[in-house]
């Protein structure tokens, strides 16, 4: 079997007004995504995720990773690592980055291919399950008034989410009112997660964390600048609340240093960003050996969903997943057949790879403006 093709496919949804959230990049109106779709001279393709900026990763995946890959045996895994980022790729793309986001991608599809071939699902190839459903908690509360973030919080509580995470990061005092108010309105065994999506500085970090732990947090997720490893562990060591970490590191030595200079206490990849499933292993590997909770970070589309559900089913140090709750038909239409939530519950899919089928209404309705002919990238995906 030998790779015959590398694609992108970029999507982008609109979302309503009554839909849209305040972000720290303002008012989302919109979800994107770059899909990676891998083909092959036997006619079996994979799927992948890229979460990143659609137009680099298109450039990356056409220029520098199709040439290099196209003629592989896409289950040769680790020979492709080897040809796509260690001999060449990195020289292109540096070590990190979006050209790591790229490959994440493709490397999501080659086990996709590699599980359809072995006839299994994705969690198997991964040691089969530790766990039938995944826990998962909801990640939708964002800035307003602390009454109406309280009333959203029991609302997912309600619903049996494991837990909720309310975006902070914005204003103390404001932060610090709503955090209150939700675990005043959820009680003191309910889990509130707090995430300040690099908003503070180490002074405002530490008072925010201190608050937060009066308040119960579980955890403050990446309070300061992704790349300020010292200052995640001086938060860690001065505010008393545990520091959460991970969206926007990439490849294993990111987690490895924040790590081993003790400024994290739960680790959050994103399948779709820090380099796949192979990296993710090592990552997950890397955590195990030195007792650090791994929680899935989950912000795209169905097929990002898919790859972290079999991850977090096979994975026994992942002690709950993102699901993240907001507006996004790119996760919600996508597939034939979309994740549904139970009880606070995801299961992951029984058919080979990661086992899901993409809808082809919805990537007509959804398909990126100014990409490749959406007739012959259907036609591709048939």
């Amino acid at each position: 079997m030998k790779i015959t093709d590398v694609k992108t496919i970029r999507l982008r949804a609109l979302i309503p007004t009554e839909g849209q959230v305040f972000s720290r990049s303002g008012v989302r109106n919109t979800r994107s995504t770059t899909l990676i779709k891998v083909a092959t001279d036997d006619g079996i393709y994979g799927l992948g995720s890229a979460s990143g900026n659609g137009e680099l990763i298109e450039f990356i995946v056409a220029r520098v990773l199709k040439p290099l890959l196209v003629g592989m045996d896409p289950t040769e895994i680790d020979e492709i690592w080897d040809t796509a980022y260690v001999r060449g790729g990195h020289k292109e793309f540096g070590t990190r980055g979006i050209g790591v986001v790229a490959l994440s991608g493709v490397d999501i599809a080659l086990w996709d291919i590699l599980g359809k071939v072995r006839g299994i699902p994705l969690y198997q190839l991964l040691g089969g399950k530790v766990r039938d459903k995944v826990p998962v908690y909801a990640t939708a509360l964002y800035p307003e008034a602390p009454s109406k973030v309280a009333a959203r919080a029991r609302g997912f509580a309600e619903q049996g989410f494991h837990g909720v995470k309310i975006k902070v990061g914005f204003d103390l005092d404001q932060d610090i009112r709503i955090v209150r108010a939700v675990r005043q309105e959820l009680g003191k065994d309910f889990i509130v997660m707090t995430d300040a999506n690099q908003g503070y500085s180490v002074e405002v970090g530490i008072k925010a964390a201190q608050a937060f732990a009066d308040a119960g947090a579980f955890w403050l997720e990446e309070p300061l600048f992704v790349e300020d490893i010292e200052g995640h562990a001086i938060l860690r060591e001065r505010g008393n609340t545990p520091i959460a970490v991970g969206e926007n590191l990439h490849m294993s030595y990111a987690f490895e240093n924040f790590i081993l200079r003790g400024a994290v206490d739960f680790i959050q990849p994103d399948v779709a960003r820090a380099g796949g499933i192979t990296e993710i292993r090592k990552i997950t590997a890397l955590a195990a050996k030195h007792n650090v909770p791994v929680s899935f970070h989950t912000w795209g589309d169905g097929v990002a969903l898919a790859a972290s559900v079999h991850l977090s089913a096979a994975l026994k140090d992942c002690i709950v997943m993102e699901l993240d709750y907001t507006y996004n038909p790119l996760r919600e239409e996508l597939l034939r057949e979309p994740f549904k939530v139970e009880d606070g519950y995801l299961t992951p899919p029984e058919r080979p790879g990661l086992g899901i089928e993409l809808n082809p209404d919805a990537l007509q309705r959804f398909a990126f403006a100014g990409s490749e002919d959406l007739a012959i990238r259907q036609k591709t995906l048939a």
